[in-house]
C-alpha cells in the first residue's frame, strides 16, 4: 500500500516560540467565530465533512481584496491554500515563517515555474493571490486549527495541533498518524459528565483533546499513549494553551502527567476520580502484520472487540470509590440480544454499567467506513484485499453486525453497595451537551436503590404525551412518554403510568398517587412502582422543586 510518510513530530523544544505563536493566533482572530465569520456557516459545515471547496473559495476572494492574517491562516491550515512566506510573515509577526518551520508546523518549498495566481473564477487549486513576487510557497507540515471547550458559562479559545488529515495529504495515511479534531472526540467531550474531580486520567490520549477538557475541572490529569508521536503533539498542545489551562510551561508535571504505554498498564495501582478515553477500539483483521504496520491512533492489536472488553473489565483497579469513567467504544453483535457483550463486560467488572448504543453497521458497512477513513481506498488492489479481509475476520467469529456507542461505568462509593446497570438502544438525535444529562441520569438511576413513595414529582418540562388509537375506540391501544431534550428517548408507558404522570404536580407524594391510581385501573402495585422508578431514572419525572412546597393536600386523583 502507497503510504504517506510521516513528517517530523512538532518540536516542544521551544516553548518561548510556541507561547509567541498563541499570541500571534489570538491577535489573528484564528478562533472558532473568527473563523466562521471569515467562511460564512456553509463553508464551514463543509469543513466538517472534509471538503476544502467552499472554503477555498471563500479564502480567494478575501485574499484577492486583502491578505488579512485571519484570511491567510485560515488558507494555510483549514482549506489548503498555499501562501507565500511574506502573507505568513505579516499575519504571524512574532513567528514568522522561520519560527513555523523550526517548530515543525510548516515548510518553504519552491513554487512551480508556471504557477500564477489563480483568482477565484479560475479554481482553488494552489492558488497564491498577492505573491509579491515570491519564488517560494509555506506548507503546512501538520494542522493547526482553532478549537472551544466551554466550561460552565465560560467559552474557552484554544488551538489543536496533529497530524495532516486525509484530505490534506496524497495516498493513505500514515500508520503512525495522529488524529486530530474528529466527531469522536468531540462526542466523547460533549457527552462527559463535567464535575469538579481531584485527580483525572485520559486513556488513549492522542493529541489530547481531552486533556485540554479535563484541565479546566481536574487538579491533576494523567494521559497514556502508546504513541510517543502523539504524546508529544499532546505536550505541544499543553504548551500552546498554557495560560488558558492554569499551566505553567516549565513545569506542566504540577498538574498533568504524559505517558506512554497501553491502555491502564502505565497507572497500574493508581486511583481516579474520573476516567475518559476514546480508545484504538476498530476492529481490524489480524493478518500477521507487523505492529509499525497498525494505525496506532484506531487498532488495539486485539483481535475482535477483545480490548474493549479488556478495558471495561479492568476499570475496577483505576476508578476511586464514587469514581466514574466514560468512553466510546464498538461491541461485536453475534446474537439477536445486540447488548450480549457489553452485559457480559458489565458483569465482569462488578461496576455499575450504562451502554447506549448509538448506532449498528454490517460487516460491510463496517469495513468500508474504516478503509475509507484511513485513505485506503486511493489504492484499488489494497483496497479489495483489505476489505475483503475484513469480511473473512467477521464471518470467522459469526459476527452480524457491530454496534457502536457510549459506555458510563462508576464504583459504588461505599463497598458491599449494588451497582445498577442498564443497556440500550437510542439511535434518533440527541442533544448536545448531554454532560449534564449523562450526570443526571447517572444519579437518578444511582437512586433507585430506595423508596419512592414518600417523593413528590413533576412531569419534566421538556416532556409530551402521545396518544394512538383506532377510530371509534374507547382508549388508546398506545401511549408514548416523549422527551424534547436531552436523550430524547420516547418509550411507550402504560394507562397506569400515564395516570400517575397526569396527578404529579408535587401536590401528593408517589405512594398515594400509586395506591390511587391503582385501586382506581385494577393496576398492580408493584409493576406500577417499578414503572415510576424507570420513567424517574431516565428524567421523564423529576422532584418536586424545592421552591414550590407540596401543600398538605391528601385528595386522590379523579
Amino acid at each position: 500500500m502507497s503510504l504517506s510518510p510521516s513528517p517530523a513530530p512538532p518540536s516542544c523544544d521551544a516553548p518561548e516560540l510556541i507561547a509567541a505563536l498563541r499570541e500571534d493566533l489570538s491577535a489573528a482572530g484564528f478562533t472558532n467565530d473568527g473563523v466562521a465569520e471569515l467562511l460564512g456557516e456553509d463553508a464551514v459545515q463543509a469543513l466538517d465533512r472534509e471538503q476544502v471547496v467552499p472554503g477555498q473559495l471563500r479564502i480567494l476572494e478575501l485574499l484577492e481584496a486583502g491578505a488579512t492574517p485571519g484570511a491567510v491562516l485560515t488558507a494555510l491550515w483549514l482549506v489548503s491554500i498555499e501562501v507565500t512566506p511574506e502573507q505568513v510573515d505579516s499575519a504571524l509577526p512574532r513567528v514568522r515563517t522561520e519560527g513555523l518551520v523550526r517548530l515543525g508546523l510548516a515548510e518553504i518549498t519552491d513554487a512551480d515555474p508556471e504557477d500564477h495566481a489563480i483568482t477565484p473564477q479560475e479554481g482553488p487549486e494552489s492558488a497564491v493571490p498577492q505573491r509579491s513576487g515570491s519564488r517560494h510557497r509555506v506548507r503546512p507540515t501538520a494542522d493547526l486549527r482553532p478549537y472551544q471547550a466551554q466550561h460552565g458559562e465560560t467559552v474557552h479559545d484554544l488551538w489543536v495541533l496533529s497530524d495532516l488529515s486525509s484530505h490534506q495529504i496524497s495516498g493513505a495515511l500514515p500508520h503512525d498518524h495522529v488524529l486530530g479534531i474528529g466527531q469522536a472526540s468531540l462526542t466523547l467531550a460533549a457527552s462527559t459528565h463535567r464535575r469538579q474531580v481531584a485527580t483525572a486520567l485520559d486513556i488513549g490520549t492522542g493529541c489530547g483533546i481531552q486533556l485540554l477538557h479535563l484541565l479546566l475541572h481536574a487538579d491533576h490529569v494523567v494521559g497514556t499513549d502508546l504513541s510517543e508521536r502523539a504524546l508529544t503533539c499532546a505536550r505541544f498542545n499543553l504548551l500552546l494553551n498554557a495560560p488558558t489551562l492554569r499551566l505553567d510551561p516549565q513545569n506542566l508535571h504540577l498538574r498533568v502527567e504524559l505517558l506512554r504505554g497501553s491502555l491502564l498498564e502505565p497507572v497500574g495501582g493508581r486511583r481516579f476520580d474520573l476516567v475518559v478515553s476514546n480508545p484504538p477500539f476498530v476492529i481490524t483483521p489480524r493478518t500477521g502484520a507487523p505492529d509499525e504496520e497498525l494505525y496506532t491512533y484506531r487498532d488495539g492489536g486485539r483481535e475482535g472487540d477483545t480490548l474493549m472488553a479488556e478495558l471495561v473489565s479492568g476499570m475496577a483497579e483505576v476508578l476511586a470509590p464514587g469514581g466514574t469513567a466514560q468512553m466510546l467504544g464498538n461491541w461485536e453483535i453475534l446474537e439477536e440480544d445486540a447488548m450480549a457483550r457489553p452485559r457480559a463486560w458489565a458483569e465482569d467488572s462488578g461496576l455499575s454499567a450504562w451502554f447506549i448504543q448509538r448506532d449498528a453497521q454490517t460487516p460491510a458497512q463496517y469495513a468500508e467506513m474504516w478503509l475509507r477513513d484511513a485513505g485506503e481506498e486511493r489504492n484499488l488492489a489494497e483496497y479489495r484485499r483489505s476489505y475483503a479481509a475484513y469480511l473473512r475476520d467477521f464471518e470467522a467469529r459469526g459476527v452480524r453486525s457491530v454496534g457502536f456507542g457510549m459506555i458510563w461505568l462508576g464504583r459504588p462509593q461505599e463497598n458491599g453497595s449494588l451497582p445498577w446497570r442498564r443497556f440500550e438502544e437510542l439511535t434518533g438525535e440527541v442533544q448536545q451537551p448531554l454532560g449534564p444529562v449523562i450526570g443526571r441520569t447517572a444519579e437518578r438511576a444511582a437512586r433507585e436503590r430506595r423508596s419512592i413513595l414518600a417523593e413528590h414529582f413533576e412531569v419534566a418540562g421538556d416532556v409530551t404525551e402521545e396518544r394512538y388509537q383506532r377510530f371509534g375506540a374507547e382508549h388508546p391501544e398506545v401511549i408514548i412518554a416523549r422527551q424534547g431534550a436531552g436523550l430524547r428517548r420516547a418509550r411507550p408507558i402504560s394507562s397506569a403510568a400515564a395516570g400517575f404522570m397526569a396527578a404529579s404536580d408535587g401536590e401528593l407524594a408517589a405512594g398515594q398517587i400509586i395506591t390511587a391510581v391503582c385501586a382506581l385501573t385494577d393496576a398492580d402495585e408493584d409493576a406500577l412502582q417499578a414503572e415510576v422508578l424507570d420513567l424517574c431514572a431516565d428524567g421523564f419525572l423529576t422532584l418536586y422543586s424545592e421552591a414550590q412546597p407540596p401543600s398538605s393536600s391528601t385528595a386522590a386523583p379523579q
